[in-house]
This record gives C-alpha cells, structure tokens and sequence, in this order.
C-alpha cells in the first residue's frame, strides 16, 4: 500500500527526501501527474532487488515447489537431504 502520492512538481523538488522515504520506510512513493502516461512509482533498491528474486522465482518454477513443500506434511526434510539442483 503506498503512503505517499506527490505530484511531479513536489517530487522534484524534494526528490532527495523522496529517496530517503522510499528506502527508510520500504513504501512505495507515487508520482501522479495530470497525464497518466507519465505516472510513477518510486521504491527503494532493496526493495526492489527483492520484487525481481521473487518474479524470477515465480517465473521458473520455485516458488510452486516452496509452495507444495509448505503443504506437505509428511514430516521433517533434512537440508542435506533436498536436491538444490532439482529446485
């Protein structure tokens, strides 16, 4: 949920502290201008980083076997005992 919404005009002028929000507070900060084609959204690096691990894990297949093995209940699986390579 985003916390914050400026305008281009504010987000320029204050777009250091912009940065810093997005990063301290892990929320995304809209950008909303008059012409749709030009709104934004301006988050954090890390935050971003993280959205891409998890599109790239839902794109190849991870997350649906992380999601299998959450309802397995079968029991404990050791680590050393999990092919990696497989996943």
């Amino acid at each position: 949920m985003t916390e914050m919404s400026l305008n281009p005009t504010t987000a320029r002028r204050n777009f250091f502290d912009l940065l810093k929000t997005a990063n301290d507070s892990h929320q995304a900060v809209e950008i909303i201008s008059d012409r749709k084609e030009y709104n934004a959204v301006v988050i954090g690096l890390d935050d971003w980083r993280s959205i891409e691990e998890t599109l790239f894990l839902e794109q190849t297949g991870v997350m649906d076997k992380v999601r299998k093995r959450e309802k397995d209940n079968t029991g404990f699986s050791a680590v050393s005992e999990l092919d990696w390579d497989s996943l």
